[in-house]
C-alpha cells in the first residue's frame, strides 16, 4: 500500500507539534518532572495531530526560511501561553509560601523529589493540592481545549503578539499576587492576633514565659485554619483557571 501525506500536512503536524510541545514543558499540571519527559512528547504529537486537519487548511506557502522561523516562533508562542498559566497557577503555592513565612514553616525547608529542589512545606503542600484538584475536577481538560482554540487566535506564521503578550503578562502577575493574599490574607491576619494576644499575655504574666510557646501556638494554629480553608480552594482554583483560559483566548496576531 502507497502512503503518500503531503508537505502543507507534516509541516502542519510539525508546527502544531512544536507550539504543543512549549506549552507542555511550562504549563502546569503537564510540566511536573514526575512526568516522564517520553509521555510529555507523546501528549504534544497527540495535540498536533488533533489541530493538524485544520492547520493544513490555512497554512501559507512552504519555504525553507518559513520552517526555520516558524519552529522558533510556534515554540516561544507554546512556552508564553504555558507560562502565563503557570503564573496564575503559582498563586496557589505562592499563598502557602507567605503562610510558611508567618507560620514559621519557612526556617527549615524540605526536598523535594519531584521538583528537585528544597521547597517550603505548605507551598509545596498547596501546590501538589491544586494539582491534584486540577486532575480530579477536569480543569487540566479545559487548559488544554483553551490552547488548543489559541490556534484561531494565533494561526501559524502569524508571529508572536508581543504588545498584547506584555500586557497580559502584567495582569497575571498582578492577579497572581492578588490571588495570593486573598487566600492567606485571612490566615495571616489571625496569625498576627496570636502574635498580639500571646504578647499582652507575655506583659500581664511575664513569669508564664509564654513565648517560648510561640511557634507551637502558631504552628498549632496553622494547621487547624488550613483543615478549615481547604475546601474555599477548589472554587478559587476554578476561577484562576478561568482567568488562564481567558488569557490565552485574548492573544491575536491580527
Amino acid at each position: 500500500m502507497d502512503l503518500q501525506v503531503s508537505e502543507v500536512t507534516l509541516v502542519a503536524l510539525l508546527l502544531g507539534t512544536v507550539r504543543a510541545a512549549g506549552f507542555i514543558l511550562t504549563a502546569p499540571p503537564f510540566n511536573n518532572k514526575a512526568i516522564p519527559s517520553s509521555v510529555k512528547g507523546a501528549l504534544a504529537t497527540m495535540l498536533g495531530l488533533v489541530v493538524m486537519p485544520d492547520l493544513a487548511e490555512t497554512m501559507p506557502v512552504v519555504t525553507a526560511s518559513f520552517l526555520l522561523v516558524s519552529v522558533v516562533t510556534e515554540l516561544a508562542v507554546g512556552a508564553a501561553l504555558g507560562f502565563i498559566v503557570q503564573l496564575l497557577f503559582t498563586a496557589v503555592q505562592t499563598a502557602g509560601d507567605i503562610l510558611d513565612v508567618t507560620g514559621g514553616f519557612s526556617l527549615q525547608p524540605a526536598y523535594d523529589p519531584l521538583a528537585m529542589t528544597m521547597n517550603s512545606t505548605i507551598g509545596r503542600l498547596h501546590y501538589l493540592l491544586a494539582t491534584t484538584l486540577l486532575f480530579t475536577s477536569g480543569a487540566h481538560l479545559v487548559l488544554v481545549r483553551g490552547f488548543v482554540l489559541s490556534y484561531r487566535g494565533l494561526p501559524l506564521g502569524g508571529g508572536l503578539p508581543t504588545d498584547q503578550l506584555a500586557d497580559v503578562l502584567i495582569t497575571s502577575f498582578s492577579m497572581m499576587f492578588l490571588a495570593a493574599l486573598q487566600i492567606a490574607g485571612p490566615l495571616v491576619a489571625v496569625l498576627l492576633l496570636s502574635d498580639v494576644a500571646l504578647g499582652i499575655l507575655s506583659r500581664a504574666a511575664p513569669a508564664m514565659q509564654l513565648f517560648n510557646l510561640n511557634f507551637p501556638v502558631k504552628i498549632l494554629v496553622v494547621l487547624v485554619l488550613l483543615g478549615l480553608t481547604f475546601p474555599l480552594l477548589p472554587p478559587a482554583l476554578s476561577t484562576l483557571i478561568e482567568a488562564a483560559t481567558r488569557a490565552m483566548l485574548s492573544l491575536s496576531s491580527g
